[in-house]
């Protein structure tokens, strides 16, 4: 976003107050100097703060993942690891951590490919894509909706005697669902746009379909703010080259605004669209020329589908890109691979309003690895979605979810205490690693004993750091018993996600002697210390809570407490 700010030499006719206006004006915008940018990654990527496989030892195609309206995200795509046959829509719903609470698969014993999904507003999901299973024709658009859970609730087909594949679903502002795709039943060439408007329960209240006699194929739509929508794709019917990037406005009803092409005497593909903030559209998509291969384009246009700029980014091998989101600081983030690597890795680009890169990073192993969706989340990071065959259960490619740091992120990564059973009156040590994910960050972390404060250190971090801290704990005031040691690190400004803001320690204070923590001093300490004895840390029979008096070796002094306090207990 720009700011003009225009200086005139005409005076005011009220000086005095215009002066003290002015000088107000110079105060109010030197303050703004100060305050920090909504985007702190100008320059470098986000840190991984996670990433996670899911898979078998057939391929897995992952088409989009989003955050969940509980913290989480799903992931979607298709399995042919799993499921009836052939290829099923597969939906994986995880925790804010990335691990997976459930999955389930949808299909028949032929082909059926989920190419999108998105968590609709009753918390359930939609999912689109293409099914041999059931249908009319060879192959026809497929939406399944399901409930929070991810039991089905209902499924549509909808296509012609030939070929339909769905490839793009969004829920409208009047809770129905719009689906774009290409059609070879429908339209005027081999291949059309299809744009198909459906209510809340997928029943079709109008479809269109957009082309000229040769190839055009739709991958991306979006509802705009005119409560019309916008398409995007490629086209062999009209423009320039073999084929141009095509962009296609229509109002409510599906009717045809008006629509651009983009590119050059090759060919152009465009595989993502979204409107902008300013009421314009950026799209991206992959440029191809026989001499240089293939470089990922990067579109913007004003509101009517002028273009104002246009990038590509590439090295000497191949880079496409499937995926676009315009970013808080109202630049762009761009999704896809590249080759030029070395290897054929997920590809990031990060780039200011005018399409200039800020900061690229390249995520992969040996193998194959694509990004085919990125999405915010709501502390200003990502969530990335692709497939690798680099990492995962197989050879084969499986869906690959990585979660890439906010601006403002605090974790404790590691809380642990030397002992979970401690001698009343002994001191108790707790050893903490908190990391800074995000931008620099001054901070205060607080030992609880149950909901009593014990002690709080202030810290501060870089972007990126991690540190060690240790806290004490004098059990001498606490009697025997059990306590909850809460180590929790305050909400940095702009942070929302705080789930491993806090680590829970679960303490026994007892009797010097009572190995196992139960309150009570019995031939069970005496067998559990019997098979520490003589070890060190760090050995395998090691238990911190046998070496009673803490030398850090399990003998002769620590079996004396055990049998001067044998048969105490509370």
């Amino acid at each position: 976003m720009r700011t003009t700010f225009i200086a005139t030499t005409a005076a005011p006719p009220n000086g005095g107050r215009a002066i003290r206006f002015t000088k107000t004006l110079v105060i109010f915008f030197f303050i703004l100097t100060l305050l920090p940018p909504l985007q702190a990654y100008a320059s470098y990527p986000p840190a991984v703060k996670w990433s996670m496989t899911f898979g078998g030892d057939r391929p897995e195609m992952a088409c989009r993942a989003q955050q969940t309206i509980d913290g989480g995200y799903f992931i979607a795509g298709y399995t042919s690891s799993f499921g009836s046959g052939g290829d099923d829509f597969w939906l994986v719903k995880t925790a804010s951590t990335g691990k997976m609470q459930w999955n389930q698969t949808y299909g028949g014993t032929a082909q059926d490919q989920a190419f999108a999904a998105q968590q609709t507003t009753d918390t359930g999901y939609i999912l689109a894509g293409s099914t041999s299973s059931s249908g009319a024709g060879l192959s026809d658009f497929w939406v399944v909706k399901t409930d929070a859970d991810g039991q089905k609730l209902w499924d549509r087909t909808y296509g012609g005697d030939f070929q339909d594949f769905a490839y793009s679903i969004s829920q409208t502002l009047d809770g129905g669902y719009i689906i774009a795709g290409t059609t070879s039943s429908f339209g005027l060439g081999y291949e059309d746009f299809w744009l198909l408007k459906t209510d809340s329960n997928g029943y079709v209240q109008w479809n269109r379909t957009y082309g000229g006699i040769y190839d055009d194929a739709a991958y991306s739509v979006q509802q705009t703010t005119d409560g019309g929508y916008v398409i995007c794709g490629y086209t062999g019917s009209f423009g320039a080259g073999y084929e141009d990037l095509w962009l296609v406005k229509t109002d409510s009803n599906g009717n045809a605004e008006w629509n651009r092409t983009y590119g050059g005497i090759e060919s152009e593909y465009g595989y993502s669209v979204q409107q902008t903030d300013d009421e314009g559209y950026i799209l991206v998509g992959s440029a191809y020329s026989l001499s240089a291969g293939s470089d990922i384009l990067l579109v913007k246009t004003d509101s009517s589908g002028n273009m104002q700029w246009n990038k590509t980014y590439g090295g000497l091998l191949d880079e496409e890109a499937y995926t676009v989101q315009q970013t808080q600081d109202d630049g762009y983030i761009v999704g896809g691979f590249t080759e030029s690597s070395g290897n054929h890795d997920i590809y990031l680009i990060k780039t200011d309003w005018l399409g200039n890169v800020e900061w690229s990073e390249t995520y992969g192993g040996g193998q194959k690895d694509e990004a085919y969706s990125i999405e915010k989340t709501s502390d200003g990071g990502f969530v990335v979605a692709g497939t690798t065959s680099s990492f995962g259960a197989s050879w084969d490619p499986d869906f690959w979810l990585i979660r890439l740091a906010g601006l403002h992120d605090i974790s404790i990564q590691n809380a642990e205490p030397d002992k979970t059973a401690i001698g009343q009156g002994y001191s108790l040590h707790i050893n903490v690693t908190v990391k800074n994910w995000g931008a620099s960050e001054t901070l205060n972390l607080t030992s609880f004993v149950n909901t009593t404060s014990l002690e709080t250190q202030f810290i501060s971090l870089a972007g990126g750091d991690s540190t060690n801290i240790i806290f004490t704990w004098n059990t001498n005031t606490y009697p025997n018993g059990h306590y909850n040691v809460t180590i929790a690190a305050n909400t940095v400004f702009g942070e929302t996600d705080t789930a491993d803001n806090t680590r829970i320690l679960y303490i026994s204070v007892t009797f010097p002697g009572d190995v196992n923590g139960d309150l009570t001093v019995d031939i069970y300490d005496a067998i559990a210390l019997a098979g520490a004895y003589d070890s060190i840390p760090q050995t395998p029979s090691w238990n911190p809570n046998a070496d009673i008096n803490s030398d850090n070796i399990v003998d002769i002094y620590d079996a004396i407490f055990v049998s001067s306090t044998y048969g105490k207990k509370i």
